[in-house]
């Protein structure tokens, strides 16, 4: 990794009211989501904490994973974050600059993403994702109800594909129990197992022979899914937060059982987020709405 004199990290630090030992939520999912990335791993990631994360990780503990952006770049060592997936600021000492039919139609599909991180508005027991819509999928002119959907968002973009192909998604989200449901209203992305195999609604029966290891860093823990059922469990909690907290921000009866404490960002990779990945903020200088809420107080 590259070397940060003391000096130049410290009136860093004391510039933004810093610490080297206190971190942000945003610093710790960061740091949790890039420590699930193996060395050597062909990394799908969207711009924002997904990217925040790869980037961390191509700093510490995985020097010779492979970055992918879905807008077709692959391969980059990145000095200036990105702030959108076709920034051509993410074309840095990349191996190739193509187009989406390349990274999904040549990368992906070959079985070329080993992790794919994405994110998402309602995610359920299973791991299934919703970044389509909520409160009813059709418009007014033709729904049963006369009304349209509550709220409308993006949509799938490219995460569909990236769920469906990736050996291992890594899903970061702020946790409320209404975001997390026994059943997502629509799927959006099948990140997960989708459903139980011995009702026949796993991923494998809908035709998708890849993936179904899911770990979900939300702002309070970690999940993980159980191979054998499919559902997410509870694995580490962070900091400062309890195993009842989680479980009342959880819309299913989740499994607490084995939970034990996530272990808190060390000061390299603290250093290496702020001095190497977003100096500037961009994104580390957002809070969740839980330390907005707090701070309030």
């Amino acid at each position: 990794m590259q070397q940060i004199s003391d000096e130049v990290y410290d009136a860093y630090l004391h510039e933004r009211g810093l610490t080297r030992t206190r971190y942000t939520s945003m610093e710790l999912l960061a740091v949790a989501a890039a420590r699930e990335v193996p060395d050597g791993a062909f990394v799908f990631a969207g711009t924002g904490l997904p990217l925040l994360a790869s980037m961390l990780a191509q700093f510490t503990v995985a020097p010779n994973m492979t970055l992918i952006m879905e807008a077709g770049i692959v391969g980059p060592h990145v000095e200036h974050l990105p702030i959108s997936v076709s920034d051509p600021r993410g074309c840095l000492h990349s191996s190739m600059v193509s187009n989406m039919a390349d990274t999904f139609g040549t990368t992906a599909l070959r079985g070329y993403c080993t992790v794919g991180m994405l994110g998402g508005a309602e995610c359920d027991m299973y791991g299934n994702l919703n970044s389509t819509i909520i409160g009813g999928y059709w418009p007014a002119g033709v729904s049963e109800t006369g009304k349209g959907p509550g709220v409308r968002f993006a949509g799938s973009g490219g995460a569909n594909n990236i769920a469906s192909f990736a050996d291992k998604v890594l899903v970061t989200m702020v946790q409320e129990a209404r975001r997390f449901p026994e059943r997502v209203e629509y799927i959006t992305s099948v990140a997960g197992t989708r459903g139980p195999r011995d009702k026949h609604e796993s991923r494998w029966d809908y035709g998708l022979g890849r993936g179904g290891e899911l770990v979900m860093i939300s702002d309070l823990c970690i999940m993980r899914s159980n191979q054998e059922t499919g559902l997410l469990e509870l694995d580490a909690v962070f900091p400062g937060i309890s195993a009842d907290d989680v479980v009342s921000n959880t819309g299913w009866k989740l499994d607490a059982s084995r939970a034990k404490e996530f272990k808190p960002p060390t000061e390299e990779e603290l250093k290496a987020l702020r001095m190497l990945v977003d100096p500037s903020r961009i994104y580390l200088g957002r809070k969740s709405k839980r330390e907005a809420a707090a701070q309030q107080k």
